[in-house]
């Protein structure tokens, strides 16, 4: 019983140094991954970026992080849209309802056009006016997902002109849902009253 106990600690000691070397290894990859994806996301202006292999991919992200600095401007322009899309933390903090602080972190950044509309998108990728409708439904403004569904109808490439173009009139959609009619000072003064700063979300995806 002694030489089992003393066998289990030897092999969980050697499984332990394994798991801290491999995660060594595994930080360093995602670390080079990283900067050789962040440098071509920025030299093409991009939010999302795809590395590939042969088994999967590197999914690499701008995160932006959200923050509300003055409440009460949003409530005195918005009024009622901001009490029902916005709820207060005990810490005071604040927390925005998922679409409407898309709206904002796009509005803030100025990331949005409506200058290609989807369905032009679509056309240029080949796809027939039966295709556009459905796959326009579907559409989020999410690279990912939308890089999943415009290659299950046959579109190949790296799409990263046309998914960016998605994303941008997905962005001006919001921004235009929520806040259209407003003049520019209201618009300044409710960019002014939130705060955004990226970060980066990195993944690794395949098949588990």
């Amino acid at each position: 019983m002694d030489e089992l106990l003393i066998a289990l600690v030897d092999e969980a000691i050697t499984l332990d140094r394994r798991t801290k070397e491999d995660k060594k290894r595994l930080d360093e990859i995602k670390a080079q991954l990283t900067a050789q994806a962040t440098t071509v996301m920025d030299n093409r202006n991009l939010k999302y970026y795809q590395i590939f292999g042969h088994t999967g991919r590197f999914n690499v992200s701008f995160k932006e992080k959200f923050e509300i600095d003055r409440y009460s401007v949003l409530k005195a322009i918005l009024g009622d849209l901001a009490e029902g899309k916005i709820s207060k933390k005990e810490d005071v903090k604040y927390d925005a309802e998922p679409k409407f602080k898309a709206a904002l972190i796009a509005l803030f950044r100025e990331d949005y056009s409506q200058a290609i509309s989807i369905s032009t998108v679509l056309e240029k990728l080949g796809l027939e006016k039966a295709a556009i409708k459905a796959v326009a439904k579907k559409l989020k403004g999410d690279y990912i997902s939308d890089k999943k569904l415009l290659e299950s109808v046959g579109a190949q490439g790296d799409l990263e002109e046309e998914l960016d173009a998605i994303r941008q009139y997905k962005n001006w959609e919001a921004v235009n849902r929520f806040f259209a009619g407003l003049s520019d000072e209201q618009l300044t003064e409710i960019k002014r009253a939130i705060f955004v700063e990226d970060g980066i979300a990195v993944g690794l995806d395949y098949e588990k």
